[in-house]
């Protein structure tokens, strides 16, 4: 018999625990490979069961099973820009950074554009229409908190410096 999970609580955990994140392993019952406390790793997803699916530093994906093992996230790392939208630019979001160089607002194809290079990016200061080009590595160098990242559906928003 399985643990079933409730939609209000699937939902809560993949807030809370984005692919990308870092977390670190509290427990987990593994009978056929290490998996000591303290080891790290970085989130690749949840399913529909609510496991955590995990890329750790000892080489395993193993899933952080939901209601047995027990993982915590681990700090508000930075990540730039380049790497939030390598994140989820596979997920079809739309983007909305706010920037020093202005607000910069992205289609999930124009980031896709962006990160092979092919297209620059534009700020602007609030209206579109008087939109600056800048150069593509000033926008993925940006850097935010992972905690100040909004993950809401369809648009990945931060505030980025």
């Amino acid at each position: 018999m399985g643990i079933y999970i409730k939609k209000e609580e699937l939902e809560a955990l993949r807030a809370e625990y984005p692919p990308g994140c870092r977390v670190e392993l509290v427990k987990m019952d593994a009978p056929y490979r290490e998996m000591p406390p303290g080891l790290r790793g970085v989130v690749t997803g949840i399913d529909d069961s609510g496991s955590i699916h995990v890329d750790w530093q000892n080489g395993s994906s193993l899933a952080v099973i939901f209601g047995e093992d027990h993982a915590v996230k681990t700090g508000d790392g930075e990540v730039t820009v380049g790497e939030l939208l390598r994140r989820y630019v596979s997920h079809r979001k739309e983007f909305h950074f706010m920037t020093p160089a202005g607000y910069v607002d992205l289609a999930a194809q124009d980031a896709e554009k962006i990160l092979a290079g092919e297209m620059k990016p534009k700020g602007h200061p609030g209206n579109p229409e008087y939109a600056v080009e800048m150069e593509i590595q000033e926008l993925l160098g940006f850097r935010c908190k992972e905690a100040d990242v909004r993950d809401r559906r369809g648009c990945v928003s931060a505030l980025v410096y």
